[in-house]
């Protein structure tokens, strides 16, 4: 959505044409009704837009072309970054890395930083992997996640 800074910018704007221009009453109504409409359709795409950042609006062989794309051509590694939709309190990072360590396989190398979580080290495949990213992005107060995870087969 649209920020107040955004907003207040645009409505500043939006008074000093009104006062350079000198346009007739309708031609202000004009004015002030395209500004609204495109203040409102910018507000109005920019969730769209970050579902599709997030994977949420991608078609089926999209989707199916950034999992190739996480996967190296010979298929021994999977790397990428993700985001998670934050729900719940959100935890520190200590909290978040303990948890991380408490669901991962020991030999994964974990670090956390403001909630954004990176994970290195091997996994048996790429479906643990997938597994292992979704249930990091499940843990509350976790923002992002990247990774790059050796696969073992």
């Amino acid at each position: 959505m649209l920020t107040a800074l955004e907003v207040g910018i645009v409505v500043a704007g939006l008074g000093a044409a009104l006062l350079v221009v000198r346009l007739p009453k309708v031609g202000q109504a004009s004015l002030v009704a395209l500004t609204c409409l495109a203040i409102g359709l910018g507000g109005l795409s920019q969730p769209a837009l970050a579902g599709a950042v997030n994977g949420d609006v991608l078609t089926k062989d999209q989707q199916q072309l950034n999992e190739r794309l996480q996967t190296t051509p010979n298929e021994n590694q999977y790397q990428g970054i993700e985001y998670a939709d934050v729900k719940g309190t959100p935890l520190g990072d200590q909290d978040i890395t303990d948890r991380v360590k408490g669901t991962v396989p020991k030999e994964l190398k974990v670090s956390v930083s403001n909630g954004s979580v990176r994970l290195s080290g091997k996994v048996d495949d790429r479906s643990t992997a997938q597994a292992i990213v979704n249930d990091v992005k499940a843990i509350p107060g976790v923002h992002e996640v990247s990774y790059d995870l050796g696969l073992k087969r």
